[in-house]
């Protein structure tokens, strides 16, 4: 399912992926907040089409263009016991601080909150964890 929103016009690109990190304080008093702050935050989103229009923004320095997006699987890693594709997990943080590890953002990436209920996509690889930890690649919404 596609939303609308708006997004700094530097950043309006088609297939442009981000994590909607939710509506700054300074927002609150903008007229057109409702349609920048309409998304879930922490999930995951895509671009799917720029639209013509624009509107003045103090927080970003300029002008926000209309795009539409679509929430996108957010991908991670999570512990392979009891894993399964259509399955709801709880993210747990790795407590992983070795960012010399090829899959350090894998199983830290930006927009994931610990503790969070998220439905199991797919499950992919498994994946070779310098803690030891039983780790595959998932898909999740």
């Amino acid at each position: 399912m596609s939303e609308v929103t708006l997004i700094g016009e530097k950043l309006a690109k088609e297939g442009l992926e981000f994590a909607f990190g939710g509506c700054l304080s300074r927002c609150q008093s903008c007229e057109i907040k409702n349609s920048c702050c309409g998304l879930e935050k922490n999930k995951w989103y895509r671009i799917i089409g720029v639209r013509d229009n624009s509107h003045q923004c103090d927080v970003h320095n300029g002008n926000v263009k209309v795009v539409v997006v679509e929430e996108i699987p957010l991908r991670t890693s999570l512990k392979t016991r009891g894993l399964m594709e259509g399955a709801m997990a709880t993210l747990e943080s790795k407590n992983c601080y070795d960012i010399d590890c090829e899959h350090y953002l894998l199983c830290t990436p930006p927009g994931i909150e610990p503790g969070g209920r998220y439905h199991v996509e797919s499950v992919g690889k498994k994946l070779k964890c310098g803690k030891g930890l039983d780790l595959k690649e998932v898909e999740l919404l």
